[in-house]
């Protein structure tokens, strides 16, 4: 929005300078993007060069037919000789001359020039030159009342600098010029004069009934629609007073009854539209939902086509506005226009957008509709525009006003608590300038010792609604700037969740193992789960999906991170990279009965090709399923759980024999495998490639409640110790290695299978594990006898667990 200071100086006689008005707008919420300097600077300089002349003569230029060649008169001892190109220049005419040494408003200083052999002393400027007007098609031509020689910047005065505001999408009354003085009051207390809402004579014929009648069918989408009628309407230009108000809002002039519509427009944010009424069949006003596939040529010449969502102001016969929008062209103002309807209405703001984006068509009213207008601005507009009317297009207005319109919504009582202000904004404001900043915005304030009880004004109840409203709007006008940055005192210091330590731990577990961390889309496509091959039947395909997604891309929430992963791999391996190790942090997300999602965190980890160093010595090799299986377990190692690999996973999106799950003291927490070479197919991806994935819940539930002691690694010796044993193989080497681990109590640190063998000398049915037990006492060096003794206690803890024999 373009905020033309001059005007809104009219509105407000604020002592502040143009700089601080820009910053106190910024800091207190309504952001002021740039500063527009429009016009001829006010120096001293430019008022001895841009000067009022009077043309003397005209004569050809001897050598272009398109020049001529004039005296002016510029106050001066001599008539000044310029060469000038306008096509409208005439004898007779008091026009703005630049002489050399002026400053035009783009920079240029103006020097003595010779066009086509003949000299000129200055140049006769456009109002386009001078920026009062964004286009014009000759010189500027002024009042003859001027005198030759009076500095151009007292006969034509400047319209000054302009402020390009961001106003916020909840500051809708912040989009009119009578607004942003509202801000400045409440921001100086400076007195702000109420708006002349006085009408006219009602010195028309008849009654407004008699000349158009009004129906609103779609209330839900104008909840309030006013019209009146003015006859003997003179259709001509606007003043120049408004004219450069307009440009300098970024608005061009049109009419004086269309210039009207917007001026009253800028000023109070009611976007108002002017109709021909006999124009108009019936005549008729009908506020309806478009018909489907309905027809509207509009102003700018273009044809459009609306559907049933759309809000139409139409005749009797068909449409004459897109509501809030644009109008048709068949019921524009124009110079033979004699009678106007004017409309001043409230329509529904997401009604609106949704209409200028389907129709990629966005005005400077739907701008202002979007945002939501209150009910009872309407009238304000009307009756500025009315009396603007009768002044400046010596039109009549019929008595009686059509207004038809739903009640309004109550407005707010809202409790402010004095304490809580404090609270809040982390400095004492007292209570007397709580209610003096509220009163200033327009509200109510009944005060009281502890609260005051605040009615919220018309103006701003689709803003304000609750305590912590009022007291960000007492904080805004304070300045929160003056708010002295604090750091807030705590009483206790905040800990991680238990979920929040082991994700944390299990993301520089996995960093530090050399994996790569990834971060994929939440929204997939639904076709994922036919690539990861999950059945028609499995409760996987219930998924959540998205209401409004962009494409079938991102259609559902997805229920695995593999998907993403995958896709990571194929673009990595597009580019040459064969091998590497991936992981996500994230969560997947399951349908809920309460219409909400379950939200499961969980960490899944890729390993594809053959991660590892290469060298002349040394070749990786590819990952397989046992590559997944220990990853998983030093992944849960790393959140404190001791865990093991055991078959009876049967997930589809895995090899049918080369999955495992994830165990931790008998419980399921995660699963680990090759991933199934269809699924790798439907991804694109070559393998090998294998996946870890462990569930953080379960991960928190097996996690042991004391805390990880201290374990000294190096302080006294490590014995070691190799038992060669013969076991069933039908007897997992884990469950060989918990009973080690618990024979051999604290003094066994780690235990571990380095050597399997099932050849000749070991019966049928049974396989031989080596297993290495790390054997040391934290406090002291254990003798001989301690360590053989431990080594026993395994040796029987085997027999009878698992039956096996010493291998000799």
């Amino acid at each position: 929005m373009k905020l033309p200071l001059e005007w809104l100086r009219e509105q407000i006689a604020t002592s502040l300078t143009d700089e601080q008005i820009a910053e106190r707008l910024t800091a207190t919420g309504t952001a002021v993007e740039k500063v527009i300097t429009r016009g001829i600077a006010d120096t001293p300089s430019n008022r001895e060069s841009f000067l009022v002349g009077k043309v003397l003569t005209c004569d050809q230029h001897p050598d272009a037919d398109r020049l001529h060649v004039l005296s002016i008169d510029t106050g001066h001892d001599e008539p000044r000789q310029i060469v000038c190109g306008a096509p409208n220049v005439a004898v007779g005419q008091t026009v703005a001359v630049a002489i050399p040494g002026a400053v035009m408003p783009g920079g240029q200083k103006l020097g003595k020039a010779k066009l086509r052999g003949v000299e000129s002393l200055g140049m006769v400027c456009s109002a386009t030159e001078l920026e009062l007007a964004d286009g014009s098609d000759g010189i500027l031509v002024l009042s003859d009342d001027l005198v030759a020689g009076t500095p151009l910047l007292d006969a034509l005065p400047s319209p000054g600098p302009v402020l390009e505001l961001e106003v916020t999408p909840n500051r809708g009354d912040c989009q009119g010029i009578h607004g942003i003085a509202r801000e400045v009051h409440t921001i100086t207390g400076e007195p702000l004069p109420a708006l002349d809402l006085s009408l006219p004579a009602e010195d028309g014929p008849g009654q407004v009934g008699d000349h158009v009648s009004l129906t609103v069918e779609a209330t839900d989408l104008c909840p309030r629609y006013m019209a009146r009628v003015l006859v003997d309407v003179t259709v001509g230009p606007s003043p120049d007073w408004m004219v450069r108000r307009l440009e300098a809002a970024g608005m061009r002039s049109i009419n004086n009854v269309v210039d009207i519509t917007n001026y009253v427009m800028l000023l109070t944010a009611q976007p108002l539209h002017a109709f021909d009424l006999d124009h108009l069949a019936g005549p008729a006003i009908v506020v309806r939902r478009a018909t489907d596939g309905e027809k509207i040529v509009t102003l700018d010449g273009q044809e459009r086509t609306l559907g049933t969502d759309n809000l139409v102001i139409a005749d009797a016969g068909k449409p004459a506005v897109i509501a809030g929008i644009f109008g048709a062209e068949f019921a524009e103002v124009s110079g033979s226009t004699t009678r106007v309807l004017l409309e001043a209405a409230t329509f529904d703001g997401p009604n609106i957008i949704r209409t200028s984006l389907g129709l990629g068509l966005r005005t400077e009213s739907s701008a202002r509709f979007e945002k939501g207008q209150p009910r009872e601005l309407p009238p304000y507009a009307m009756a500025l525009a009315c009396r603007l009317l009768t002044d400046l297009a010596g039109a009549k207005l019929v008595p009686g006003v059509l207004d038809a319109h739903e009640q309004s919504p109550a407005a707010p009582v809202i409790t402010l608590r004095h304490q809580r202000v404090g609270h809040i904004l982390g400095v004492d404001i007292t209570a007397d300038e709580s209610a003096i900043t509220l009163e200033r915005l327009g509200c109510t304030v009944d005060r009281g010792a502890d609260a005051h009880t605040v009615t919220v004004p018309w103006h701003r109840v689709a803003d304000l609604q609750r305590e912590i409203d009022l007291i960000e709007e007492v904080g805004r006008i304070h300045g929160f700037d003056e708010i002295e940055a604090l750091l807030p005192r705590v009483t206790a210091r905040a800990r991680l969740a238990p979920e929040q330590t082991i994700v944390r731990q299990l993301a520089r577990r996995a960093a530090a193992l050399g994996l790569s961390e990834a971060i994929s889309y939440r929204f997939v496509p639904e076709a994922d789960l036919d690539r990861l091959g999950i059945p028609v039947d499995d409760s996987v395909r219930n998924v959540v999906r998205i209401s409004n997604a962009l494409s079938d891309e991102m259609a559902v929430m997805r229920r695995s991170l593999l998907p993403g992963l995958l896709r990571a791999v194929e673009r990595n391996q597009s580019h040459q990279r064969r091998d590497g190790g991936i992981f996500e942090v994230g969560r997947t997300y399951i349908p809920a009965a309460d219409g909400l999602a379950g939200e499961p965190e969980e960490i899944t980890a890729l390993l594809f090709g053959a991660p590892g160093a290469r060298g002349w010595r040394q070749s990786p090799e590819d990952v397989d399923v046992w590559s997944a299986t220990g990853l998983g377990i030093a992944l849960a190692r790393a959140a404190g759980i001791e865990a093991d690999s055991a078959p009876g996973a049967e997930e589809p999106f895995l090899h049918p024999v080369r999955q495992a799950r994830i165990t931790a003291h008998g419980h399921r927490i995660g699963i680990a495998g090759e991933v199934h070479p269809a699924v790798l197919q439907a991804f694109d991806v070559k393998g090998p490639v294998v996946i870890v994935t462990l569930w953080i819940a379960d991960l928190a539930r097996q996690r042991p409640a004391e805390p990880r002691k201290y374990v000294d690694l190096i302080s006294v010796p490590v014995s070691t110790r190799d038992l060669a044993v013969i076991v069933p193989d039908s007897v997992p080497a884990s469950r060989v290695l918990e009973v080690v681990r618990e024979a051999g109590g604290d003094l066994v640190r780690e235990v571990e299978v380095f050597d399997h063998y099932d050849g000749d000398q070991v019966p049928d049915g049974h396989v031989s594990l080596a297993v290495r037990a790390h054997i040391a006492d934290p406090g002291r060096t254990l003798t001989d006898d301690e360590i053989d003794a431990v080594t026993d206690r395994a040796m029987t803890a085997l027999r009878e667990a698992v039956g096996a024999v010493l291998r000799s």
